[in-house]
């Protein structure tokens, strides 16, 4: 199911076609959208009907119409049920600001639907919150101290940072992940004692980056008290630690309202870490190859 979540909403003034003026902010209104039952597709399209919560202005809460997005705002445009136009965006967008949307489907879901590792069973990451508990690779449950999250507009992005790296499930080992990993380029995973960010991993078969990756997604970050191994479909992934920058995340506000305008130390995990493809052990990379051919992947160099 595609979801969105965004930090502000601003009210519009329609113009000429897909053409809009901001004139004004509604507060505190973080929420979350999502397809309604039986679109389960992926996607927004326009048209299509959002069931849309507020954390704080529930009379808000309804049901709206998707009708495009601006690729320069992380964001989109819909019809509320009381006949107005609002923009859900995760950045500031200045007052009297003109723009033009494009009508088009935005896939919306990338990440949203990663089944992380709780206590009580796995649960899709965009569920999760605050103070919610976790398994550790370890098995021991640990509490959330904070979930960041950062809306990406591909057409602006640098995709060699940005673009998700699809991890094909069982190409670690077998039933690892159980289901398809997305991650960011950056996030590393554990593979046999060390710590390898996804652009490290990619062999272009079973653990490749997206060509084409949606117009806009969003990516979460678990922080936990500590830096940490969790599971992600099983697949032994890091949590949070500071060599990112939480300001670097749409709803870091939320963070310093918890913990202070601040960046707080984490220590790294005493682990290996390999963030390039020269950096992976050859070991590593011949196992992944061969894991890959026992999936049924074959190199265009060995065909």
């Amino acid at each position: 199911m595609a979801t969105f979540s965004s930090t502000y909403l601003y009210t519009l003034t329609p113009g000429g076609t897909g053409q809009y003026t901001v004139n004004g902010q509604v507060p505190d209104a973080e929420a979350g959208g999502a397809e309604e039952a039986g679109s389960d597709d992926g996607v927004f399209a326009p048209g299509e009907p959002v069931t849309v919560t507020f954390a704080t202005q529930s009379a808000l809460d309804g049901e709206y119409t998707y009708l495009g997005h601006e690729p320069g705002i992380p964001g989109y445009v819909a019809q509320g049920p009381d006949g107005l136009f609002y923009l859900f965006a995760n950045t500031e967008v200045p007052l009297n600001q003109n723009f033009n949307i494009q009508a088009d489907d935005v896939p919306i879901c990338f990440m949203a639907g990663t089944m992380i590792a709780c206590p009580d069973g796995e649960r899709p990451i965009e569920d999760l919150r605050a103070g919610d508990m976790v398994l550790s690779a370890s098995g021991m449950p640990k509490p959330i101290r904070w979930i960041g999250r950062q809306t990406v507009a591909s057409l602006f992005a640098d995709p060699l940072r940005s673009s998700p790296v699809c991890v094909t499930a069982g190409a670690l080992a077998p039933q690892i992940p159980t289901r398809d990993l997305y991650v960011s380029p950056d996030h590393a995973l554990l593979v046999d004692g060390v710590l390898v960010q996804a652009a490290a991993l990619v062999n272009g078969l079973t653990i490749r980056r997206l060509d084409k990756p949606p117009a806009l997604f969003t990516l979460y970050h678990i922080e936990l008290e500590d830096h940490a191994l969790i599971l992600a479909e099983g697949a032994e992934a890091e949590t949070f630690v500071d060599n990112v920058r939480r300001r670097r995340f749409d709803n870091y506000r939320e963070y310093a309202a918890l913990y202070g305008d601040g960046d707080a130390r984490i220590p790294e995990l005493a682990l290996p870490r390999a963030k390039s493809a020269r950096q992976l052990p050859r070991a590593v990379r011949e196992r992944l190859a061969a894991r890959a051919a026992a999936l049924g992947f074959v190199s265009e160099a060995a065909a």
